[in-house]
């Protein structure tokens, strides 16, 4: 699994990974894969981290979304491409489809997949005090092309709008991911619940989202997973972290489960990796 660690107080953010035989114990490498000091386009000092599940390609090798911070401290979306040994044998380039990279916006992507014979990609849109977000999705039957020459794309797609929400999310929408079970494609859809001032300020939700017909439904029992804000001194079992549970979701299937592995806010200001279990019958 691929793991952002961050360095001070958000300053600096680079990419390492843990191994792990069974989803649950996990051990940490510390052995750097990338930072923004490989990447020309990036902030020598600043932000690199990957989301979503690597996708895998045909000649073996696995395309890593990214999210980079520029040296205006706006994002753009990027990728590149490792082999199994977790070389990296594509360095970082960015999505090339003009929404979605260049200084003078501010968006990463969220998460791939590939459904029945099309690629899908999720991206997330910050407004310029990071509140107000979206999520967008953009297909293409060559993926490659498509990020390369922004050519080849079948639909884009605005998929949450924070603020013509009026259903579970309404305050903010910034993370996604898609999870394929029994031959359907779904999306795990998370944020939080009223609009603030503030980056993180009220409690994480997540809901799912159905393929149906080309079309993507919320489920009516939405919101599926509901976290405080802030859970210091309210549950005895989360007294080692204070602030939110969520954020870079990336969900397995595996053995009759559902894993999730997702951010856990300290207050240090450091991210834990944190991961919720879930039976699938």
């Amino acid at each position: 699994m691929l793991t952002p660690v961050v360095f001070g107080a958000h300053a600096t953010r680079a990419i390492y990974y843990a191994t792990s035989t069974d989803l649950e114990n996990w051990t940490f490498h510390d052995e750097k894969i990338l930072d923004t000091s490989q990447i020309p386009f990036a902030k020598k000092a600043g932000n690199v981290f990957s989301t979503g599940n690597p996708l895998a390609l045909k000649n073996g090798t696995f395309l890593v979304l990214l999210g980079v911070e520029q040296s205006n401290g706006n994002y753009t979306s990027a990728y590149m491409i490792l082999n199994k040994k977790l070389e990296i044998v594509q360095a970082p380039k960015e999505i090339n489809i003009p929404e979605w990279h260049g200084e003078d916006q501010n968006s990463f992507p969220l998460a791939i997949t590939k459904h029945k014979g099309i690629f899908r990609v999720l991206f997330h849109r910050r407004s310029k005090k990071f509140v107000e977000t979206e999520v967008h999705e953009i297909t293409t039957k060559n993926i490659l092309k498509a990020f390369h020459q922004n050519k080849g794309i079948i639909s884009s797609t605005i998929i949450q709008k924070a603020k013509d929400e009026t259903g579970y999310l309404h305050g903010k929408a910034d993370d996604a991911s898609y999870i394929s079970f029994n031959s359907k494609l779904y999306i795990l859809l998370g944020s939080e619940e009223l609009p603030s001032e503030y980056l993180t300020s009220f409690n994480r939700e997540y809901g799912l989202l159905s393929l149906e017909n080309d079309k993507w439904i919320h489920d009516e029992r939405s919101p599926l997973i509901v976290n405080p804000m802030t859970i210091h001194n309210k549950y005895p079992q989360y007294e080692w972290t204070s602030d939110h549970l969520g954020g870079f979701i990336s969900p397995i299937i595996h053995e009759n489960y559902l894993y999730l592995f997702l951010t856990f806010g300290t207050d240090n200001p450091d991210y834990l990796l944190a991961g919720i279990k879930i039976k699938t019958d």
